[in-house]
């Protein structure tokens, strides 16, 4: 199921709460030898945390190998799509089937630290979404990838009226209540994350973006 869509216009209930709720969401495309350990940094991180309430929970989008296995081995709840379907799809299949208050975005290939990606919560207070701004020479890539990705944020900080230090990372804490209201366009590729970045900040909702690390992923990409 996908999150529902409000009617135009309609403000949605941001609560406040001391002890937040969170669902972990990962996408996962045949991740059988990271997914693992992931869920399981992921698990302790969230066990350290100031929680009510919080789940794991990896979308496996149409692998052919035994992700789906590795994840719920690791104690993930696992949702499964019968085909690949893509990343923006997977994210928004892991929205509808979350339980909580909070939904945390995460790549399943271990580029993102599972003590970094919870430590957003941190920031949550008040915001609809917390953006992990991945930092170093890997974000930027080869010369020429980081010439395009420099062109990128120039044009989206044009579109946004606002500098953005990172649109498409993997890593962000959204308000569920706020991704049901406020997600106009339903893109289900890869630009779901950029999509989702502009559309926050040009409805005037509140995002924060924290500097992240960065690391080289597990398997191929």
């Amino acid at each position: 199921p996908l999150p529902r869509r409000a009617r135009p216009g309609k403000r949605y209930h941001r609560p406040v709460s001391e002890r937040p709720s969170v669902s972990v969401v990962l996408p996962a495309f045949n991740e059988e030898g990271g997914v693992a350990e992931v869920v399981t940094g992921l698990a302790a991180a969230l066990k350290g945390a100031d929680l009510s309430a919080w789940e794991l929970l990896v979308v496996d989008d149409g692998s052919t190998d035994g992700t789906a296995a590795a994840a719920e081995k690791a104690g993930a709840r696992v949702v499964r799509h019968p085909v690949n379907m893509g990343y923006g799809r997977s994210l928004l299949t892991g929205a509808g089937a979350a339980r909580h208050e909070w939904l945390l975005f995460l790549d399943a290939d271990g580029s993102y630290r599972p003590d970094e990606a919870v430590g957003l919560l941190a920031h949550a207070a008040g915001c609809d979404m917390v953006v992990g701004a991945r930092q170093g020479s890997l974000f930027w890539g080869s010369p020429s990838k980081a010439v395009l990705r420099f062109i990128q944020l120039k044009l989206s900080a044009f579109v946004a009226g606002m500098t953005i230090p990172d649109t498409n990372s993997g890593v962000r804490l959204v308000r569920k209540a706020a991704l049901e209201a406020h997600l106009p366009v339903r893109c289900y590729g890869y630009s779901l994350s950029t999509t989702m970045t502009l559309s926050f900040i040009q409805q005037s909702l509140f995002v924060k973006f924290v500097p992240v690390s960065y690391d080289p992923r597990k398997g191929s990409s």
